[in-house]
């Protein structure tokens, strides 16, 4: 939690000059992007990664996990960076089974 507060505080900081700001992905391409989520997740045991391509420029990338703890694991070492590194409006959804098991969503509409 601690780490979300302070991700929140630096990103609304960074907002606050956008002068200053520059996007981290400036010189990456959404399929080198999706190449790094895609090698996050199978260096992740118990987790796996549908990639849905839904046409009129919508994808949607689900990361399926058998525990939150291995999704906070995959975050802590860069899937929310990785997302935020793609281009036109993007959205994360997480949702919880009653199994365990956790649902990463990402939305991107270009």
């Amino acid at each position: 939690m601690k780490k979300l507060l302070v991700a929140g505080l630096l990103t609304g900081a960074i907002a606050a000059f956008p002068v200053f700001a520059h996007h981290p992905a400036a010189d990456i391409v959404d399929p080198e992007v999706y190449e790094m989520i895609d090698g996050l997740v199978a260096d992740t045991p118990h987790a796996d990664m549908t990639f849905d391509d839904m046409g009129n420029t919508t994808t949607e990338t689900v990361v399926s996990t058998r525990s939150l703890r291995t999704l906070e694991n995959m975050i802590d070492d860069g899937l929310l960076e990785y997302a935020s590194m793609l281009d036109g409006e993007v959205a994360v959804d997480i949702a919880f089974d009653p199994s365990g098991e956790v649902f990463l969503t990402i939305t991107q509409r270009r």
